[in-house]
C-alpha cells in the first residue's frame, strides 16, 4: 500500500529510490480525511492479537482509537504490498507526519509479523474510511512490479496463518469478496498487490490453515450433563434420541432442566433440539440459553406438538468456554401441555 518518495531515517541505514506505486507520502491516496476524525490518543499497549506476532507500536496519530467488533463489526481483510522495506514501513508508521497505518506488517524473507496497531483500533490503510472501520490491513514487504522476488512462499504461509485466524475469530467468509486487495477498495487509486500476486493459493493456504471446528456436543436427559429437581419424570422412547426423555408439566417459576455442556472454545454455536412431538407436550416450551457475556440469559420458545422426532435449530449464539450449565428447558411458560427436556445439540459455527 505504502509508497517511499525517499526512507531515510537515523533508523534505517538504506534509502529507497525506486518509483512509488503510491504518490502520496505513506500511500492514504484520498484518505486523508482520515487524520481528521477525533480520536483518543490511547497509552501504546504491548499485547499482540495475534500470537505468531511481534509488537511495535505505531505512532499513536497514525490510527484511530475504537473498541472494535463492539463499535464497528470486523468483515474485512484488506492485502496491501508496502512498495519498500519491512523496516522502513515499520519506521514509516513510527513517523508522526505520515498519517498512515496497517494492523501488520509481513517480511518477505521468512514471514516474520510485526503487530502495529491493534485490531480493536482503526488503521488509516484503505483510502476509504468506510472500509478502514470494518477491516484489517496487512502490508507484505516488496514491490508490485516483482512478484517473483517478493512474494515469497514463507510470507504467503505466514501471512495466511494470520489471516486464518483473523477470519476465524470475526466470523469472516474465507472468499475473495471478504479477503481483497487494495486495488479492490472502492475509490482505490493503488494497484497493490498486483496481478503477481497468487489468489488461488493464497486462499488455498488460508482454508488449510484453519483450525478444525470441534466435533459437535450433544448431551440428553439421561447422562450425567444434566441437572434436575425431583418435579422431573422420565419415559421410555423408541427409535428417537436416548432411551427416554424428561418432562414436567408448566409451573409459575422456572425450576429448569440444566444441560452442562463443555464448551471448548469461546465462540458462536448452532443450537438444535430434539424431542418427541406429541398434542399432549406443550406449545411454548422455554429453552433458556447461558449466552457469553454479563447480558441477561436468552429464551427461546418451541412448540413441542409438531417437528419431533428431528433436529430443529433453534438458532445461533455465543457461549464462553468452559464447563457449566449451558442450555435449560424451563417449565415457567403460558402455554398448555408437558414440556419435555430430551436432546440438545450445539455446533461450532
Amino acid at each position: 500500500m505504502k509508497g517511499w518518495i525517499v526512507a531515510a531515517t537515523a533508523a534505517l541505514a538504506f534509502a529507497i529510490t525506486t518509483t512509488p506505486v503510491h504518490a502520496d507520502p505513506g500511500g492514504r491516496g484520498l484518505d486523508h480525511g482520515d487524520a481528521d476524525r477525533p480520536h483518543d490518543r490511547a497509552p501504546e499497549a504491548s499485547a499482540v492479537d495475534y500470537p505468531g506476532a511481534k509488537w511495535l507500536a505505531a505512532h499513536k496519530s497514525n490510527y484511530t482509537n475504537a473498541n472494535r467488533p463492539k463499535s464497528d463489526p470486523i468483515t474485512t481483510v484488506v492485502v496491501h504490498t508496502t512498495q519498500g522495506s519491512y523496516e522502513g514501513t515499520k519506521a514509516w508508521f513510527r513517523n508522526p507526519k505520515s498519517q498512515v497505518t496497517t494492523h501488520y506488517v509481513i517480511r518477505s524473507k521468512d514471514g516474520e509479523i510485526t503487530q502495529m496497531v491493534h485490531e480493536a483500533d482503526i488503521a488509516w490503510h484503505a483510502g476509504n474510511w468506510d472500509v478502514n472501520t470494518r477491516s484489517i490491513g496487512i502490508e507484505h514487504e516488496g514491490y508490485v512490479d516483482n512478484p517473483k522476488k517478493w512474494y515469497t512462499d514463507a510470507m504467503y504461509r505466514s501471512s495466511a496463518k494470520l489471516v486464518a485466524a483473523i477470519c476465524d475469530k470475526y466470523r469472516i467468509p474465507v472468499d475473495r469478496k471478504h479477503i481483497i486487495g487494495h486495488v479492490e477498495v472502492p475509490g482505490a487509486d493503488h494497484t497493490d498487490p498486483g496481478k503477481g500476486w497468487d489468489w488461488n493459493k493464497y486462499l488455498t493456504f488460508v482454508r488449510d490453515a484453519m483450525e478444525p471446528k470441534p466435533a459437535p456436543i450433544k448431551l440428553n436427559n439421561e447422562t450425567h450433563n444434566s441437572t434436575a429437581s425431583g418435579a422431573w419424570q422420565s419415559r421410555h422412547q423408541g427409535g428417537d434420541y436416548g432411551p427416554d426423555y424428561a418432562y414436567a408439566s408448566p409451573v409459575a417459576k422456572s425450576d429448569p432442566f440444566w444441560y452442562d455442556a463443555t464448551i471448548p472454545a469461546r465462540g458462536r454455536y448452532r443450537v438444535e433440539v430434539w424431542f418427541p412431538a406429541d398434542a399432549r407436550h406443550n406449545a411454548r416450551t422455554p429453552y433458556i440459553l447461558n449466552t457469553a457475556g454479563d447480558g441477561p440469559w436468552q429464551t427461546v420458545y418451541v412448540d413441542q406438538r409438531t417437528g419431533g422426532g428431528a433436529w430443529q435449530t433453534i438458532g445461533t449464539f455465543d457461549f464462553d468456554a468452559g464447563s457449566y450449565q449451558a442450555v435449560a428447558v424451563s417449565r415457567w411458560t403460558d402455554g398448555t401441555g408437558l414440556v419435555v427436556a430430551d436432546g440438545v445439540k450445539l455446533t461450532r459455527e
